[in-house]
Order: structure tokens, then sequence, then C-alpha cells
């Protein structure tokens, strides 16, 4: 698996752990219905240049959805396990306010087999596991009230309310609402600005690399272990997810290809399953 070369570290400074969890201040829980559009920064110039600007690009990242009015985008994950190398491919399209879709699966190059998707239209959340071939509809939870605008709760247990809701722990999920992977993992090891680097879609990102975050399984909680992760320059979305440990690239997952603003019909969100697949609640 090829590396992004990644070049020299600065040091870290005492005080980005502290700016860099810090949760969404006023005005991050916007609802759908009244969110305004931020415009896509030409040129990166919203990007940090230096190393004590690590939070204001968590920031940057936070609203990186509201740059756009419809996303595809392609991810390509590559993983090294005990069953030797897996890839998985996850196809997103994203339209506001409440319209997505997500389709998962496995690929040799070649050929690929899909094994979950999720679309999800205002309330509804539909689900296919191809696995066990059932597809399940439910409505879509709410945040409670008031979570992500209470000023009663402290900054960082504030929730981030999306403007388009993408499944839970699904790279996707992270790649466009990186607010919570900020906050929650990159937060929780030593930060610094890594450079600028071109990804494999053709887009500018910075990079960051995160030495020993804390938020791991017991398996890979070793000192050894870095993150580097890519995030573009103009809409903070992330690109680039690469896991180090023990010197070896253990994960890569990146954005093969990113689409901004293409026109996106009410048939991309219809999720069409043959008669023998099962259907529970």
């Amino acid at each position: 698996m090829s590396e992004l070369p990644v070049p020299a570290v600065a040091p870290v400074t005492p005080d980005i752990q502290r700016m860099a969890s810090r949760a969404p201040g006023v005005g991050v829980g916007i609802a759908p219905a009244s969110a305004a559009r931020i415009p896509a920064t030409a040129g990166g110039a919203s990007t940090p240049t230096t190393l004590t600007d690590v939070a204001p690009l968590f920031r940057f990242m936070r609203d990186a959805e509201q740059r756009f009015d419809t996303l595809r985008m392609a991810i390509l994950d590559r993983q090294i396990g005990a069953r030797g190398e897996t890839v998985t491919r996850s196809d997103v399209w994203v339209r506001h306010p409440g319209s997505s879709r997500v389709v998962v699966g496995d690929t040799d190059g070649q050929t690929r087999a899909a094994r979950h998707a999720w679309v999800i239209n205002g309330d509804t959340v539909t689900h296919l596991d191809a696995d066990a071939n059932v597809v399940r509809s439910r409505p879509h939870l709410p945040i409670p009230r008031g979570a992500d605008s209470d000023e009663d709760l402290p900054t960082f247990g504030r929730v981030y309310r999306p403007l388009t809701p993408l499944p839970a722990g699904t790279l996707a999920d992270t790649f466009v609402h990186p607010h919570w992977f900020c906050r929650n993992v990159l937060a929780t090891g030593r930060l610094s600005l890594a450079g600028i680097a071109t990804g494999a879609a053709g887009r500018e990102m910075t990079l960051v690399r995160c030495d020993h975050p804390r938020s791991a399984k017991v398996l890979v909680d070793r000192p050894d272990r870095w993150l580097l992760v890519g995030a573009d320059r103009a809409t903070g979305l992330v690109l680039l997810l690469e896991e180090h440990v023990g010197g070896e690239v253990t994960r890569r997952a990146e954005a093969t290809s990113v689409a901004l603003d293409e026109p996106m019909g009410d048939e991309v969100f219809t999720l069409h399953v043959s008669g023998g697949v099962r259907r529970l609640y």
C-alpha cells in the first residue's frame, strides 16, 4: 500500500489540545429549514498555515456540509487485518436538506459486491443489509430538544445537528460531518500540521497529524499509533484518513472523487430491492 509523503512535523504547542476540544459555539446547531449556505473558500484561504491555527481548522471543518447544496463522493478504504488486505468502496450522495444515500461494498478493483445501503429521506431511514438479505425502514431519531442550543449546557456538551444526516459510524459520516471526529478522536492526541498535499480526487488538502489518539480499541492502543488526516482546503470535508501502527500503514481511506453542486433528482434517494429480500419493521 502506498504511503502519502509526510513532511516534517512541527512541535505541539501546549494550548492546542484545549483549543481543539472546544465544541461549537453560538449558531452551530442550525435547523435545516433556516440554514444559510456558507460559501466555499477560493484557494483555501481560510485554512491555517501555522501550527497554532489547528483549532480554527477544526472549526472550519465543522461546517463542511454547509458549503455545498449537493455532494457526490466515492471513498476507497484499504485495511490490513488478520485476513490480509480488504478493500471496500463507499458511494455517497447528499442533497440538502435531509436527503442522503450511502452504498458500501467490497471490491477487488474490477468487480464490486454491495453489502449495505442506506437511504435517508426526510424522517425515514431505509437500510438494506445484503449479507442478511434484510431491508429495514424506521423513523430517523432526532436529537434531544435543546441538546444543540441550550445555553445552560457547556459548549463541549452541546450536540451538533447536521443539516443532512448520514449513517452513524460510517466513513461517509466521518468524511462529510468531521466535527465529532475532530473533537472525539483527533483532539485526544498530540496534534501538528504536516503540510499541504493533493489528494486522489485532485483537490488540495491540509494534512493534520495526530499522535496516539486515545479513542481506539485496545488492540491498537499503542504509543506508536498515529493518524494522518487530510481536510479539503475549499470545503473542510475529510478527504484522507490514514492509520499508522508500528511503522506500517494499517488503513488508508481516501476520497477518490468529489463532485459538488451537481443536479441530483429524487430517484437517487429511492432504494429498489428485489422481491426475495425480507422486509422488517
